[in-house]
């Protein structure tokens, strides 16, 4: 039986002295290296800056990257949980860091559970799917972040997954469960619907470009934000 459902999501913007940064994209686009960097240039241009993560260093966060490197096992539809539940404790982190003044930037934020919550369901946007059932479950799982206050800038690093694979072996000893060829491909695709579905919310940074020209796009677009 079926019945028709509706979705009316609010995320809050906050009103904290503080900035919140977030920086996305798919494992290999630089997101981390540009995080670390980001927070770093603002540091030396006087700003109080702090560098965040997800999956945070905390109990849940810890048991996250054991699932990600296979050291324990649970099914894929219910790994998104244990992000939500890490991104709650996290999201309080940053509440206190903003209401101290600081300039917080993250490496990813829930804006992530998009594309990697939508694929670990089934979802795959590089085909040809129903549009409503592709809606369905992202904004369930979007849901889950209900009242969360969202970044004042997230910035997408648009880097090609087969570009990101090549990064990511010369990196890796052993790659984690998203971090497989064909799971990028699916996942960047999952960022383009989202950029697309939530278009004010991103600015694409080209992920291409070098480490240098990005850190420096990146701390022009932030460096007199109020």
């Amino acid at each position: 039986m079926k019945y028709p459902v509706s979705f009316e999501l609010e995320f809050k913007r906050h009103k904290f002295p503080g900035r919140f940064i977030a920086i996305e994209g798919i494992d290999g686009s630089g997101k981390t290296t540009q995080a670390h960097e980001l927070a770093r240039i603002l540091k030396v241009a006087g700003k109080d800056a702090v560098y965040t993560k997800e999956p945070t260093d905390g109990e849940i966060g810890k048991l996250i990257r054991q699932i990600l490197v296979g050291e324990k096992k649970f099914e894929p539809v219910s790994f998104q949980y244990f992000f939500s539940a890490d991104r709650v404790g996290h999201q309080e982190e940053i509440k206190d860091f903003l209401k101290n003044g600081e300039t917080v930037v993250s490496d990813r934020c829930f804006w992530s559970s998009v594309p990697y919550g939508a694929m670990d369901r089934g979802i795959d946007f590089n085909k040809s799917q129903n549009e409503a059932n592709i809606l369905l479950v992202c904004y369930s799982i979007l849901s889950l972040y209900h009242q969360f206050i969202v970044p004042d800038k997230t910035f997408y690093l648009n880097t090609a997954p087969a570009t990101a694979f090549a990064r990511l072996r010369k990196m890796r000893h052993v790659m984690d469960t998203y971090e497989r060829r064909e799971k990028l491909e699916k996942i960047a695709a999952g960022y383009d619907w989202l950029v697309e579905k939530f278009p004010k919310e991103f600015i694409i940074i080209d992920g291409t470009k070098s480490v240098e020209e990005i850190s420096q796009e990146l701390f022009a677009q932030v460096k007199n934000l109020k």
